[in-house]
């Protein structure tokens, strides 16, 4: 999947070149949607294990700040899987696994307590995580679509620091 970027491989050639028959690789997920949906499982369960891992600190902000470095380092880490899981399968549905409903349970954990130390200034949950995930999102795919641009830590870092300080400066959302 990695070397034909994405969808776009053989069934036949993969299991070819795993030692196995394409039967046998359809005997186990089905069709190719099954085969992609059991690989996003696994990668993004590895990222539930280690965001269910990070204990909580007492600071609010850098635990918010850890929990979204995670995930925009495993997105630009797997950038493969990043794009699988924003399409949909032949049937139209979409290829978001399971695994990331833990993610996501983990950083709305982290954004509650931000929220709790009054961070969030005017906006509620819902609306704060949608922003976060906005930021988090875009920072990703533009590093996917621009593959010279370099997306390092300080540079997500005062991005979130410029949305975390503006989200508990603003007044009057708009």
């Amino acid at each position: 999947m990695i070397e034909e970027n994405g969808s776009d491989f053989s069934i036949r050639a993969l299991g070819k070149r795993a030692g196995y028959s394409a039967p046998t690789v359809y005997h186990y997920f089905g069709d190719k949607d099954g085969l992609i949906d059991a690989l996003l499982e696994e990668r993004v369960s590895r990222l539930a294990d280690e965001l269910e891992r990070v204990a909580p600190t007492g600071d609010a902000p850098s635990d918010l700040r850890a929990m979204l470095l995670a995930y925009i380092h495993f997105s630009a880490d797997n950038p493969n899987v990043t794009r699988l899981m924003s399409t949909l399968s032949r049937k139209g549905e979409s290829r978001e696994p399971a695994a990331m409903q833990r993610v996501k349970d983990q950083i709305g954990g982290a954004i509650d307590r931000f929220g709790a130390h009054g961070r969030l200034g005017v906006f509620d949950r819902d609306s704060a995580g949608q922003i976060l995930w906005a930021l988090a999102h875009g920072l990703v795919s533009f590093r996917l679509s621009q593959p010279d641009f370099s997306l390092d830590d300080r540079l997500v870092e005062r991005a979130l620091d410029a949305l975390f300080l503006g989200m508990a400066e603003m007044e009057n959302p708009s």
